[in-house]
């Protein structure tokens, strides 16, 4: 009821079943009886096509929130909209990103593999082998201790039937805390393909990524050159993983100037002003 009198949705969130109610029932004849604008805040950075979706054809925002040059571009192209309808102002919710807590923690955070669809599926995965092989690496439990560093294995949310698989006897489960309370108190990121590495890079904090094959399939083709948008080391052995890992440990976890050089120039803006551009462009749109 209230929808239908609504003047603007805003919402972090773009599909077409989140921003309407009636998405699944009588959609059309609510649209032509009420159709307003849609304010598009994002909450993660568009490095991968998702035009089968986010098209203009498809929603049609009023406006797109993102946070670099290159992402901007990248909507413009692909997606058809407009370049006034694609304004880098930053995200909202990174407005809340901050490094006031950092705790003394190495987070273990892999994305999924959607290939995986039963246990038989997972212990033989390389997916499972890999990363319960990092989760117990005898030299990074002896360098975290010794350093006093925790490490927090913070499982993906389509692999938690899955968990009682894992050894963790040596490591942190974290099944509780918010993925934003990790990131901003973790001093060491350690992921494949996660995008929540954009959060960390955010930052300016260390990030390893272990790609160490190809049983990761995305689902579109990437808008972003990995080149710019890689805050980090690429590590496909598990020895130098944990070379690098160590170097971190004895260093305090500090990112090296070079990534962030990269963090720099990838965001816009790295302050706290994101939630005010964004409520200042709408009130005048």
């Amino acid at each position: 009821f209230i929808y239908m009198f609504t003047e603007k949705v805003i919402s972090s969130q773009g599909y077409k079943n989140h921003l309407n109610p009636f998405a699944d029932l009588n959609l059309k004849l609510v649209q032509g009886i009420s159709s307003p604008p849609i304010y598009f805040l994002q909450h993660g950075v568009g490095k991968y096509d998702m035009r089968s979706w986010l098209r203009k054809y498809d929603i049609n925002f009023s406006l797109i929130l993102t946070v670099s040059d290159l992402d901007q571009e990248a909507f413009v192209k692909t997606y058809n909209y407009d370049e006034e309808i694609i304004q880098e102002l930053g995200f909202p919710r990174f407005d809340n990103l901050t490094n006031e807590n950092l705790k003394k923690e190495i987070v273990i955070i892999p994305t999924w593999r959607k290939a995986i669809k039963n246990e038989e599926d997972f212990l033989s995965s390389e997916y499972f082998m890999r990363w319960n092989n990092l989760l117990n690496d005898e030299r990074l439990i002896e360098s975290a201790n010794e350093k006093g560093y925790k490490i927090v294995f913070k499982p993906h949310p389509n692999s938690m039937r899955f968990l009682h698989l894992f050894n963790t006897d040596n490591v942190e489960v974290d099944t509780y805390r918010r993925f934003h309370d990790i990131l901003c108190e973790s001093a060491l990121m350690i992921t494949d393909y996660s995008s929540v590495n954009f959060d960390f890079a955010y930052l300016k904090k260390p990030i390893i990524y272990y790609q160490y094959g190809s049983d990761y399939h995305f689902e579109g083709d990437a808008l972003i050159d990995d080149e710019k948008s890689t805050f980090g080391a690429i590590e496909k052995d598990e020895d130098e993983l944990i070379d690098k890992t160590i170097e971190y440990i004895e260093n305090d976890c500090k990112m090296e100037e070079e990534y962030i050089d990269k963090v720099d120039k990838f965001f816009k803006y790295t302050d706290k002003n994101n939630c005010k551009r964004a409520y200042d462009w709408i009130l005048k749109h």
